[in-house]
Parts: structure tokens; C-alpha cells; sequence
């Protein structure tokens, strides 16, 4: 059975680039759940998939956990009755949580979805590659990149994808650049099919922690 929570603070409005100053001033306030900011001990990074994660979804800050970080969210969820953002000491009034059982894992027919947040697919080798390529060559390179994407995701269920050789994925994607750690970063937003089901609102690619490539379904 697989769990999904949510965490929403409905008058807190923030923009994208917030979410790192939302994330920081959580784990500044809980600093003993290292999964808060993917860390192991001794504040070593966990490369895992991120079991918490954070958006900001139509203006409105969402943190989203599954596997271990359900119960990290559901511990500190009372606690969160205000945060130092920027030194400011925000007071928390509007905010709800939201505990479901979710579908997860590959089926026999196709499911649309589209990027509510960036996908970052590309790192420093692959990165160079898809530049190299032909237009007609870019979308299938993207296609195989998401396929890995959602096996990397699988993991954080612990989930094996029974039939990988036929995981199917199509995408509509668009580039757009977007700053990350004060650098011009090429990502995707779009559409994508795939015999495959994700929960709303989890991330698949790099920095999903961070909410890139933040999900939902058509």
C-alpha cells in the first residue's frame, strides 16, 4: 500500500524561487529529520529519491512526503505555526494535510500527465549530448532519459517495474530556461503519456526535492 501526504499552506503565497527558502527554514526548524533536506547523518547528502519534497503549486507552498517522510510530515505538521523565511518570522494561520492511499506502478494503457514545475533531465554529460543532437533526434533521447527517470522513481516505493522493456513514454515538450544556484539551467515543460502511474504532484528527474518536475495528471 502506498501512501502519499500533503502538506498546504494556503495563505502563505510564494513564487517558484521561493521554494529553497521554504525548504531551509523547515529543516532550520527541525533540524534532527535529516530527510527534510535529503540528508543522512552527519549531514551527508542521501541520493536516494526525495521522500519529501517541496513545491509551490498556483502561488501556494506544498510539501509532499511518501515512504519515510510520511511519518517525518505528520510528526512536524503540528509544530509548523510559523517559519523564518529571508529573517522574517512568518506567521503560519492557513494550512491543512491531507493523508490518501495512491495508485503506483506500471498498468497496460496510457495515462497523460503534464509538468506543473520544469523538468531538469539533463545533467553535465547528457547535457552536451542533447545539444549535439538533430531536432529529430531530441525527442526520443528525452523519451529514454524519462523512462530512467521512472525507475529512479520506483525506487523511492520500492517498486521493481515488472516489464521495463515496455515501458512506453511520449513526450510534448517545450525548453525553458531557469535559474538554479545563481546559473541559466536548460529544462522542459510539456505533456508526456506513459503506461505508468504517478501520484500527483511527485517530481521525477534531478532536484525533485526541490520541485522540479513536479507532475499531474490530465
Amino acid at each position: 500500500m502506498n501512501h502519499r501526504l500533503l502538506i498546504e499552506f494556503s495563505g502563505l503565497p510564494m513564487k517558484a524561487f521561493d521554494i529553497p527558502k521554504l525548504r531551509g527554514a523547515v529543516a532550520k526548524q527541525f533540524p534532527k529529520f535529516d530527510l527534510i533536506n535529503n540528508h543522512i547523518e552527519n549531514d551527508r547528502l542521501r541520493y536516494a529519491y526525495p521522500s519529501i519534497q517541496f513545491k509551490v503549486i498556483n502561488n501556494s507552498p506544498l510539501i509532499v512526503g511518501i515512504g519515510d517522510g510520511v511519518d517525518v510530515l505528520k510528526t512536524v505538521f503540528m509544530d509548523i505555526s510559523n517559519l523564518d523565511i529571508d529573517g522574517k518570522n512568518i506567521s503560519i494561520n492557513e494550512k491543512s494535510v491531507r493523508l490518501d492511499t495512491v495508485e503506483f506502478g506500471q498498468i497496460n494503457k496510457p495515462v497523460d500527465y503534464r509538468f506543473v514545475l520544469p523538468w531538469m533531465a539533463l545533467n553535465q554529460v547528457n547535457h552536451k549530448t542533447y545539444l549535439s543532437l538533430s531536432w529529430k533526434e531530441k525527442r526520443p533521447f528525452l523519451e529514454n532519459i524519462l523512462r530512467r527517470n521512472l525507475k529512479s522513481l520506483s525506487k523511492g516505493f520500492d517498486y521493481f517495474i515488472p516489464d521495463f522493456e515496455n515501458l512506453q513514454v511520449q513526450t510534448n515538450l517545450k525548453t525553458v530556461l531557469r535559474n538554479f544556484k545563481n546559473q541559466k539551467m536548460l529544462c522542459f515543460k510539456g505533456a508526456f503519456t506513459t503506461n505508468f502511474i504517478i501520484p500527483d504532484y511527485l517530481g521525477i528527474g534531478k532536484q525533485t526535492a526541490r520541485g522540479f518536475g513536479t507532475v499531474v495528471r490530465v
